[in-house]
């Protein structure tokens, strides 16, 4: 048996036997929420069967799982790992199709996908996306940014899902940026058509070539602006930083991740103020010295931390 479905055993029955595994924890929520579609469909597990399958429905009932007799507890390990077999060798024949591209601080990460899409990944994004694109249409998901080159194909839409947004293309150019921990997230077109649709409010925009939409996450609206020069777009792939009224945290935010380094602001009055700026190749000390000067701040290093005050 492979040693991943070992391990996956070894963490449900230690969960069963009252040693708390967050692993188990999960793999227990995901078989206790499908029990009585298992139970239907197994008929391996014999011996008190009816009782056990009772129990489990209580247990349903009350939230309460210590109230399992422990006789059971040895045949319920036994269906959670019969289960495991089922759930998890499926999850894991999926995750097999399935790949990641990450792209670490201070480094950049470019891919070509099954259908020839072209990606490029900022730094600190993830990219999950499939082996080979199945159905009808191609999906990936995206944690950071990224400038994708999408590969013309009318009948299998490509789709880029996003915590807040899903944008929807053909064939075209642009660039999405998702940072989770950001207040807004962003697409800017550079080529081609593109639809943009909030997952909050169900709200789209289409979106063309010099044209950007915003999502902002202060009242979960999606903004779109007009005029936005191309040549500006995912300048980050060339080692360029524009910032437009930028929130100084968010700054920051981006000056650690290109860079791979730690910036504290001290005085938290500063986290108020917003940034336009433009900063070509650069290292980080000047950069956050210009940051300073523009903020009217100082900083100084302490233990590997830049910090501003």
């Amino acid at each position: 048996m492979p040693e991943n479905s070992n391990n996956e055993n070894n963490e449900i029955k230690n969960f069963l036997d009252g040693k708390y595994s967050p692993k188990g924890q999960e793999m227990w929520n995901k078989w206790y929420d499908r029990t009585d579609d298992f139970f239907d469909n197994m008929e391996v597990i014999q011996s008190d069967r009816s009782q056990l399958k009772k129990e489990l429905r209580d247990i349903k009932k009350t939230n309460n799982v210590i109230a399992l007799h422990y006789k059971n507890w040895a045949v319920a390990a036994s269906l959670v790992f019969l289960i495991g077999l089922s759930v998890f060798f499926y999850q894991s024949s999926n995750s097999i199709e399935n790949k990641q591209l990450t792209a670490k601080l201070g480094e950049h990460a470019q891919i070509t996908l099954s259908d020839g899409t072209q990606i490029w990944l900022n730094a600190g994004s993830i990219l999950k996306y499939p082996k080979e694109f199945k159905g009808d249409t191609r999906e990936v998901y995206l944690s950071g940014e990224a400038f994708f080159d999408v590969a013309k194909d009318k009948k299998h839409p490509f789709i880029i899902h996003t915590n807040k947004m899903d944008t929807k293309v053909l064939g075209t150019s642009f660039n999405v940026q998702a940072y989770p921990e950001q207040t807004t997230q962003e697409v800017s077109v550079l080529t081609g058509k593109v639809n943009v649709k909030s997952t909050v409010t169900e709200e789209n925009v289409y979106v063309t070539p010099g044209q950007k939409v915003v999502f902002k996450s202060n009242d979960n609206k999606l903004q779109a602006f007009k005029d936005i020069p191309v040549n500006t777009i995912s300048l980050w792939r060339k080692n360029i930083m524009v910032f437009e009224e930028t929130p100084l945290p968010e700054v920051v935010a981006t000056i650690n991740r290109n860079y791979n380094v730690s910036i504290e602001i001290k005085n938290k009055n500063l986290n108020a103020l917003k940034i336009s700026a433009y900063f070509k190749e650069l290292p980080a000390d000047q950069v956050i010295g210009l940051v300073c000067n523009i903020i009217n701040a100082e900083y100084k290093m302490d233990s590997g931390i830049y910090k501003i005050d």
